[in-house]
């Protein structure tokens, strides 16, 4: 494996490890944190609902986001959405909001999550062929999967030890930190559109820049 390639595939398992645990902090939680802001039983599983909705609806659009403006560009996005969408469910909580606010913000929560759809898999493919990779992607999905698995017990068990020593709005706070998708931002000495698509130079490029 080239050191290019090594690069690509300790970002793409960053990426991964990173949005899982994000994801997993609230896991245990979630439905706790939406009774606890003041919803009913059937309006916390509406809220839910709405969330899934969102997925379906903006699943195409956010796809072709990420085919026109690229992988990285759509990873971006989602980032920005889902922090924002979810700093404003914290603030539902905190203020007990009405339901129709819940329901809005869980829509765009969905609308955060179909930008990663698909994309990190696909920049992980376009920068590894710009990296001169010739292994095999079941080796790298596997180790992903491995990276994943401890990222989603350690997120799950922790959002809920710290909804329990601080709130239930914590582990909510606590996603909306800093993002790893700063990995993703173009190295410098590259200015050709395919390298701002993927983040990653191509191998000649890299030695040129050097």
């Amino acid at each position: 494996m080239t050191p290019a390639a090594r690069t690509v595939v300790r970002t793409y398992l960053v990426l991964v490890s990173g949005n899982t645990l994000a994801t997993s902090l609230i896991w245990g939680i979630n439905t706790l944190f939406l009774l606890d802001a003041g919803l009913s039983n059937l309006e916390a599983f509406a809220a839910n609902a709405f969330f899934t909705l969102g997925m379906v609806l903006f699943e195409i659009p956010t796809g072709v986001v990420a085919d026109a403006r690229g992988r990285r560009v759509s990873f971006l996005l989602g980032t920005v959405v889902l922090s924002a969408s979810t700093l404003l469910y914290y603030l539902l909580w905190a203020t007990h909001g009405p339901f129709w606010l819940w329901a809005v913000v869980s829509v765009v929560i969905g609308l955060g999550y179909t930008f990663f759809s698909g994309a990190t898999e696909a920049w992980l493919v376009d920068a590894l062929g710009w990296a001169g990779y010739t292994g095999t992607l079941e080796a790298v999905f596997g180790r992903a999967q491995v990276v994943s698995g401890v990222a989603m017990l350690a997120g799950a068990v922790g959002g809920g030890a710290l909804a329990q020593l601080t709130s239930l709005g914590v582990p909510f706070l606590a996603r909306v930190g800093p993002s790893s998708s700063w990995r993703w931002s173009r190295p410098p000495g590259c200015a050709t559109a395919a390298s701002h698509r993927t983040g990653v130079c191509p191998p000649a490029r890299r030695r040129a820049a050097s």
